[in-house]
């Protein structure tokens, strides 16, 4: 990667796959906006730190944006916050700001019945928030790394590098883990600097509570991640005239069809079914918001030629009279202009920029 100067903005596949299962070919979700010389990575899925290494560099690292805290969307989240702490020629340039849920007031759960059945399966189980997810991280998961590295190489205290928040989500949205976890509301911002403004919805992830999709605003254009949602009129919303929308897709035959029949398997299909989006109805998801692009990824099923990508595509265009793409990891898209599409449709222009 150039060290050059970058100006524009670009979006980065760093991981198309969906699920916790462990694909060859495709690395956990995860994707990078870079603006001008600043990026902003939302979601740190499993593989994710590699692929971003060959798109950018830790000084150009601002903000980390997690949609919610299943575990293939943070599996790389430690990673990312070690691995620029204070190495020589390879460190955050300023402090890192990490932005998530927060900790929901109960466990979620369908209704009060569903509530009382949850609380006695799950016992003293407890959630977490995204500032707690930080701290167990650097004080304890990797205490005994940090505490040898500042003894023995002089570094500082690593809290000074990564700074955690939990996204408030607004009390007009009258929002609840049990009652309301996916009310009508209007998007919120979470974060601006100079370069962008990221805002925030609660989409519909089932009972993974909170869930949010973001949008990133910058003078270049407009990007809206869907994170993980079954059809969400939110999710609709936030995404307005967006000039590329990266949404979540599911092939649920496909997906079911890898799974050996028992109780496991029927409880995985109802979360499934009603906590993603099939391909039938992403291009509705795009049309209604009257989006530019659509990129298709946190592909399910995610390991390599078991998800129908012929018939993804042929569903959505049935709706959306967009540009479409179904990503891969590593490619590169462009906002704005006739230079978006996958990176070696635009790897010119990018060597060009940097060059």
């Amino acid at each position: 990667m150039s060290s050059k100067k970058f100006n524009g903005m670009s979006v980065h596949t760093l991981g198309t796959g969906g699920g916790p299962i462990v694909s060859s070919s495709r690395a956990g979700t995860s994707t990078a906006v870079r603006v001008d010389d600043s990026t902003y990575v939302f979601d740190a899925g499993m593989g994710s730190i590699r692929n971003y290494r060959s798109h950018c560099e830790w000084g150009q690292l601002r903000g980390i944006f997690l949609t919610h805290h299943h575990s293939d969307h943070i599996y790389d989240l430690g990673s990312f916050l070690v691995t620029g702490w204070q190495v020589p020629g390879e460190s955050f340039a300023a402090p890192i700001e990490v932005f998530g849920p927060g900790r929901p007031t109960r466990i979620p759960a369908l209704d009060e019945a569903h509530a009382r059945e949850i609380d006695a399966r799950v016992g003293t189980r407890e959630m977490t928030s995204t500032t707690q997810i930080v701290d167990a991280l650097l004080d304890t998961v990797f205490a005994s790394d940090i505490a040898i590295r500042m003894a023995d190489e002089g570094r500082g205290e690593p809290h000074e590098w990564v700074r955690a928040h939990d996204i408030e989500i607004p009390s007009t949205a009258g929002a609840d883990p049990v009652a309301n976890r996916h009310p009508d509301m209007e998007p919120f911002e979470i974060y601006r600097d100079e370069l962008v403004v990221v805002s925030a919805i609660l989409v519909d992830h089932r009972l993974c509570f909170p869930a949010f999709g973001f949008r990133i605003e910058s003078r270049y254009g407009s990007v809206v991640i869907s994170g993980d949602t079954a059809y969400s009129e939110n999710c609709i919303k936030l995404a307005k005239g967006a000039d590329l929308l990266l949404h979540e897709v599911i092939d649920l035959p496909s997906i079911l069809a890898t799974f050996p029949d028992g109780p496991t398997r029927d409880g995985i299909e109802v979360h499934l079914r009603e906590s993603h989006t099939p391909f039938a109805d992403v291009g509705k998801v795009a049309a209604a918001a009257g989006v530019k692009t659509l990129v298709l990824h946190h592909i399910v099923p995610n390991t390599p030629g078991t998800a129908d990508l012929a018939a993804m595509e042929t569903a959505v265009r049935r709706d959306f009279a967009g540009t479409v793409h179904i990503a891969e990891d590593n490619d590169v898209f462009y906002p704005r202009g006739n230079n978006s599409g996958p990176l070696e449709t635009v790897v010119d222009q990018i060597v060009g920029a940097n060059a």
